[in-house]
């Protein structure tokens, strides 16, 4: 058996898993999993930290961020 990775928009994501999930040769992993990342991948995270380390007033308030998050 081949292994597939796939990326879809977090609206449509409950939609593919219900689709896969109705074909009888698809399994779908549902298991918890440590991703690595690359330190390419890691260089902009720590710029960001590094930003907000250095001006406090760079990052949102949380609590003001989060009521402007649209779910679907």
């Amino acid at each position: 058996m081949k292994q597939l990775t796939i990326s879809v928009p977090v609206n449509k994501f409950q939609f593919i898993v219900d689709l896969l999930s109705n074909l009888n040769f698809v399994t779908i992993d549902k298991s918890d999993k440590n991703y690595v990342m690359t330190e390419e991948q890691l260089l902009p995270v720590r710029e960001e930290y590094k930003k907000a380390d250095e001006n406090p007033d760079y990052a949102l308030d949380w609590d003001e961020v989060k009521d402007q998050f649209k779910v679907d």
